[in-house]
């Protein structure tokens, strides 16, 4: 994450247990969380956190949850196969 954008806003993965790991190279805070199984990192700033999970097939949803955030585009599309 850096300014009010993700670097990819689309990720592929395969079903079974995966960690998502967010690097945050600005000073503006940030997160990710999965708006389907309503779990995330904590919202950090010049920084790196992490979540394990565990996907079953489908499509997720990804969003930063810093107010404003998401609305400024900060969310993209999951796909587990």
């Amino acid at each position: 994450a850096g300014g009010f954008s993700y670097d990819k806003s689309s990720l592929e993965a395969s079903a079974g247990e995966a960690t998502i790991v967010l690097t945050n190279d600005s000073s503006i805070e940030h997160d990710v969380r999965i708006e389907e199984l309503d779990v995330g990192t904590d919202i950090i700033s010049e920084g790196t956190d992490s979540v394990t999970v565990t996907l079953e097939p489908g499509t997720y949803t990804f969003f930063c949850s810093v107010p404003g955030h998401r609305e400024g585009g900060m969310e993209g599309t999951l796909t587990v196969e």
